[in-house]
């Protein structure tokens, strides 16, 4: 739920010459905030052959309002939440060795609400070729990671003086007021580490990434939608998938648990229940997951 987009981190991933702190991108100035690559164009590979190690780095666009529905004495109320700033509170999932160092501990927006504006950030990923090595040398092959991304969000205020009480001048993940509200965990990037720079970064199994043969979401049609959209994914066998769709406040608004069939496969969601803005979804089959971006035109 949202005027814009808050779970704030515009995600472009670029080569990093040193492993000194980053620099955010000009070339993302003029852009809005985001999620860049998706989760299926995913992270890097990390390569043992590598005497630099590993150095990438997280591009990141901030957001300044976003519309959220809560409770608020027991009685659903929609306000507007003016966004003071963002910060990173932990990339789960890294190996041993990594490090995430981003170039301010808080990214805090330009102006005062409520006419907050965006700015912009970098977080790099790192790890030296010891490390790389060590992890091919108990893995001959390679080793895939998967990594969620907790993103943290300020609530400075609302355009609810009642409701600044409970949500005011907080951090989403200490907002224990307003129940159902979290910080935002963005899953599905994967970090892969191979022995060495093929430049195609060779899937670990190849069979494993035939279509037919693996989980893998092909993402919602259509997008933007108004009334309904189908979540298209395939399944290499017969099993239970779980759909989560969250605000931009972290809050989920729809679970759904369908027994999906080996290969195509699709979950409607409709929106007659969802205020129009942006909204995360995660499908998963229990073992990896994917987050998507979809977005609610009209009920």
């Amino acid at each position: 739920m949202i005027k814009h987009l808050l779970s704030s981190v515009a995600f472009v991933l670029i080569s990093a010459a040193a492993m000194a702190q980053c620099t955010p991108n000009p070339a993302y100035a003029a852009e809005g905030a985001g999620i860049w690559p998706d989760t299926t164009d995913n992270l890097p590979c990390a390569y043992a052959d590598n005497a630099n190690g590993y150095q990438e780095v997280i591009d990141v666009k901030t957001a300044t309002d976003t519309t959220i529905s809560i409770e608020f004495n027991g009685i659903p109320v929609t306000v507007i939440a003016y966004i003071e700033a963002f910060r990173i509170n932990s990339v789960e999932g890294l190996p041993a060795g990594f490090s995430y160092i981003p170039d301010q501990t808080v990214w805090t927006n330009g102006g005062s609400a409520p006419n907050f504006t965006p700015i912009q950030g970098c977080v790099q990923i790192v790890a030296a070729q010891n490390t790389l090595q060590g992890i091919i040398s108990s893995s001959p092959a390679g080793q895939d990671f998967p990594i969620t991304v907790v993103v943290d969000v300020k609530i400075k205020e609302t355009n609810n003086p009642l409701v600044n009480t409970l949500a005011g001048n907080t951090w989403l993940s200490e907002l224990t007021a307003i129940p159902g509200i979290t910080a935002i965990n963005y899953q599905g990037y994967t970090l892969k580490v191979r022995p060495t720079d093929d430049g195609t970064c060779q899937p670990l199994s190849i069979e494993s990434e035939k279509l037919s043969n693996q989980f893998a979401v092909q993402g919602n049609f259509p997008n933007p939608f108004t009334g309904s959209t189908e979540i298209r994914f395939t399944s290499p066998s017969t099993k239970e998938v779980r759909v989560e769709v969250r605000d931009m406040v972290g809050k989920t608004v729809i679970t759904k648990t369908i027994l999906a069939k080996t290969g195509s496969n699709a979950v409607n969601i409709k929106s007659d229940k969802l205020i129009p803005g942006i909204y995360f979804y995660t499908i998963s089959d229990g073992k990896t997951s994917f987050s998507r971006k979809m977005v609610v035109s009209g009920n």
